[in-house]
């Protein structure tokens, strides 16, 4: 439903008097999707309407005191901003917060009426009437005059409220019945008796979002609500605000869950006349261990600060655009032009201004300096009008979709290693990173190259008795049972009083230089081979010449493989060969197992087809030319020999692989693009596993999907 036009056609006073008697529709609708899901439909005025609501928003501001908004009320006045309501609440405890459901469309034209009826008609306030103006071009319209006259709580009522338009469609949630209006002229003056007979028997309209008297009147008449909740959270020892629909509760000490389940009971109460409820879906309650944060900023110290992942928003742009070029990042990010993510961008900075001033000015030097453009920071002019805005807790990202986008940066961030001399770097660094699985090795390499050793925080301070430094950065892993953990590097962190020196393999591991003895490489090798039978590989050791390292195939024998049980006196465990591999009995251990780690690689990127059951992917590629052929094979050679580099550096750190993998790329060319670093990460991973201990044939099966 829109507004044609701005109904020019209608003198000042007949628009005024179809306003009011809802004969017309002044107003546009939009409807957005909410970040939840769902539809929030604004409903925006035609300029002629808003020109006069503007006006009666410049008379509420000059109320009397005892009709200005609470001062619990932080939206939609001036001089308060979101920081200023989170500063209520700082160095919280616990933080509550409640929502309450549908708060613009829940006030309706009653309610502004029943707020508006005694201050509006104060004979000791100056007056207003509705007056005809001439504008420039001649055309009249409607302006507000200070006057003897006086513009009635119910016409204003009418005025700053959307009400369903004629004839009676569909409209949820509202009265039913046909709106009975009962008018008298007075010259230009429209005045109505008897309004509470109307409100019984109407379909009335409520505030609408998009209007600029909305947020105000929304204040005026929640008043009376913020002042019982007052009232109540002063005898719980709590500290009150509201910002449009979300009401936040504080205290610096611990509140029990008694007192959580009298507050709710007591809002819900105070919120009954008005016929509002809380969305329940949306109640929050945060204690040390979570995150005490207001409007999405963090309240927990004796600072109001930025939330990491509101930071991670920004910084994700910034350092984006820097590694990869603007134009790239913007492309990447799917917007439509660098004007639109540069409004978005510095969007986030204006918030982030308020509350972090240092942080953020750096950022957005860093910024202006990337975009290549002047942008002079301005302070922000904040109007909800119940939109969801930057900071709002309901769009600040989950968990998942924080691991969703980490994992969409790390992959953009491996594309500088497409390089060859970047590519063997990379590997050399997850060969030596021995703590964590070789993908997260991998994304800790991203993040700071020059890492040397990573724990969480808390690990830190129990097996090594250190500390975090002020602004230590966190880098982000992924863990099995969870979407990822922050680690932080050796360099990041302090000593306490007592701690023991660290080891050298963690303050200098680059210059671990023993060699895995061959007793340890055979026990490797020997856990190794009797894992492969569950994956249908049977291995044989063949006498070839010093040339000749090893080979694999699919079987063509049909046989089967057997594994000792893993007990004394189990049965034997029967799996059906799919696969063999060669390898040359007359290398050295640690040759051996090398090929055989790189032979693995093969056959865990798919490059000889998919195992039953989809073990591994099928990636095998049938070449159409020569030059095809030759891309499939560098393909294949440098994900199976990169596997093996990362495996077998596991046992040594110091090993050399030599020039195997330079030698299939060819003198400054560049890492294939179609390697695949996903696979050849988790496929090293699993080698190394297999390396340890006897697996189960379930556990093999699942460590590939």
């Amino acid at each position: 439903m829109t507004a044609v036009d701005d109904f020019t056609d209608l003198s000042p006073d007949q628009f005024l008097e179809a306003v009011v008697s809802g004969s017309i529709y002044p107003y546009t609708e939009h409807r957005i999707r909410k970040h939840r899901g769902g539809l929030r439909t604004l409903h925006t005025p035609v300029p002629r309407l808003s020109r006069t609501q503007q006006e009666i928003l410049a008379r509420l501001e000059t109320l009397p005191a005892g009709f200005q908004p609470h001062p619990a009320a932080f939206a939609y006045r001036r001089g308060r901003s979101v920081v200023d309501c989170a500063a209520v609440h700082l160095r919280a405890h616990t933080v509550i917060r409640l929502d309450i459901a549908d708060f613009f469309g829940s006030i309706r034209e009653r309610h502004v009426y029943a707020a508006l009826k005694d201050a509006w008609t104060r004979p000791t306030e100056r007056e207003y009437r509705i007056d005809l103006v001439e504008d420039e071009d001649g055309r009249r319209e409607i302006g507000l005059r200070r006057t003897a006259r006086t513009l009635s709580a119910y016409t204003t009522a009418r005025l700053v409220t959307v009400s369903p338009p004629e004839p009676n469609q569909t409209w949820p949630n509202r009265g039913t019945g046909r709106r009975s209006v009962y008018l008298e002229a007075v010259g230009q003056h429209f005045s109505v008796r008897r309004p509470d007979l109307i409100y019984k028997y109407t379909r009335e309209g409520f505030l609408p979002q998009g209007a600029p008297t909305s947020g105000y009147l929304s204040n005026i008449v929640m008043r009376d609500v913020d002042e019982v909740v007052t009232h109540q959270v002063e005898s719980l020892g709590l500290r009150y605000t509201r910002y449009s629909d979300d009401m936040y509760f504080s205290s610096r000490r611990l509140v029990h869950h008694d007192d959580v389940d009298r507050l709710v009971a007591g809002v819900k109460k105070a919120l009954k006349p008005l016929g509002m409820r809380l969305n329940a879906k949306k109640t929050y309650v945060a204690r040390p261990g979570a995150r005490r944060s207001v409007l999405g900023i963090l309240v927990d110290g004796p600072a109001p600060r930025l939330t990491r992942e509101y930071k991670r928003r920004i910084t994700r742009h910034v350092r984006g655009a820097a590694s990869f070029g603007i134009e790239q990042h913007r492309r990447h990010q799917g917007f439509k032009d660098l004007a639109v993510l540069d409004a978005h961008v510095t969007g986030l900075l204006s918030f982030a201004h308020m509350v972090e001033l240092d942080w953020a000015e750096k950022q957005l030097a860093d910024w202006k300096r990337l975009r290549e453009i002047p942008l002079e920071y301005e302070d922000p002019v904040i109007v909800q009008h119940g939109l969801d805005l930057p900071w709002d807790e309901e769009v600040e990202p989950s968990r998942a979709d924080l691991a969703k986008d980490s994992i969409d940066d790390l992959i953009r961030g491996a594309q500088r290693y497409r390089s060859s001399s970047d590519y063997l770097q990379m590997l050399e660094f997850v060969g030596r990173f021995k703590r964590y699985a070789p993908f997260n090795a991998m994304v800790v390499h991203i993040q700071k190259p020059g890492a040397r050793y990573v724990l969480s925080s808390s690990d830190w301070e129990s097996k090594y008795r250190r500390v975090l430094k002020p602004g230590a950065k966190p880098l982000l892993i992924f863990q099995p049972r969870g979407p990822y953990m922050l680690v932080y590097d050796v360099g990041d962190t302090e000593a306490l009083p007592g701690a023991l020196p660290l080891p050298k393999g963690i303050t200098a591991p680059m210059s671990v230089s023993s060699r895995a003895g061959e007793k340890e490489v055979l026990k490797v090798w020997h856990h190794t081979e009797a894992n492969l039978a569950p994956l249908g590989i049977r291995l044989t050791l063949v006498d070839h010449g010093a040339s000749s390292c090893g080979r694999t195939y699919r079987s063509r024998s049909g046989g089967s493989i057997k594994r000792p049980g893993s007990r004394r006196g189990d049965p034997p465990e029967t799996y059906p060969t799919l696969f063999e591999i060669e390898v040359n009995q007359n290398l050295s251990p640690l040759d051996r197992y090398a090929t055989l780690a790189h032979e693995l690689g093969h056959l865990f990127c798919g490059h000889l087809g998919a195992a039953p059951g989809e073990t591994w992917p099928d990636r095998y590629s049938q070449p159409f030319s020569d030059e095809d052929a030759k891309e499939i094979h560098a393909r294949n050679e440098v994900e199976a020999e990169s596997i093996a580099c990362m495996v077998l550096k596991r046992l040594d750190p110091d090993v050399r692989m030599g020039d195997y993998i330079t030698g299939h790329l060819g003198p400054g060319q560049q890492v294939p693009e179609t390697v695949a670093l996903n696979l050849t990460f988790k496929a090293a991973g699993l080698i190394i596993e297999m390396g340890k201990k006897r697996l189960t044939a379930t556990k093999l099966h699942k460590s590939k999907k």
